[in-house]
């Protein structure tokens, strides 16, 4: 059975383990390869456990246990990273390991976070999507549309960037 539960500080390594491994199955191509070589799981662990940290105050951070238990996806989601009058809201992480890709984790995550960004009352919902992202469909399935572009630098490349938006934070029952 898919479980989602709000992550623990425990957690903290085994996020680091599936974000890393996805940024390289996914980005390869996109991101420069020196960048995520330089993405380690010690490093995302110590990111992980300070944003752990900050759980329950703002942030939002939820993971995905397949039927044995074990971690694989997690979204991290809370107030609005920049300034956008359209938007509270954001979701900063949405990653599930390549194996659980296409099974409902991701979906399930989504919905999870944005059921509870709307009893926080954040009106207006948005991610940051790599261009190129072969899975950024994912988000227009779920009823965001584009509704900015942004490019950023990763280890001196630009790479383009698409903001999907929701006018409200999605409810699901």
């Amino acid at each position: 059975m898919l479980t989602i539960r709000p992550a623990e500080l425990d957690d903290a390594p085994t996020i680091a383990r599936v974000h890393v491994d996805t940024w390289r199955s996914s980005y390869g191509g996109i991101i420069p390869q020196a960048y995520l070589d330089s993405m380690t799981e010690q490093n995302r662990t110590f990111v992980w456990v300070r944003l752990l940290e900050r759980q329950g105050h703002e942030l939002i951070t939820l993971v995905s246990e397949d039927h044995n238990g074990r971690v694989v996806g997690f979204i991290s989601a809370g107030p609005l990273r920049h300034r956008d009058a359209r938007f509270q809201a954001e979701i900063s992480s949405l990653y599930v390991a390549r194996g659980f890709q296409r099974a409902n984790h991701g979906r399930r995550l989504f919905m999870a976070a944005a059921n509870r960004l709307a009893v926080k009352g954040l009106k207006g919902l948005f991610v940051w999507v790599l261009a190129d992202n072969p899975s950024r469909d994912f988000y227009a399935r779920l009823g965001g549309e584009p509704v900015s572009e942004a490019t950023r630098s990763f280890a001196g490349k630009p790479v383009k960037e698409l903001g999907y938006g929701w006018a409200d934070v999605p409810r699901y029952d």
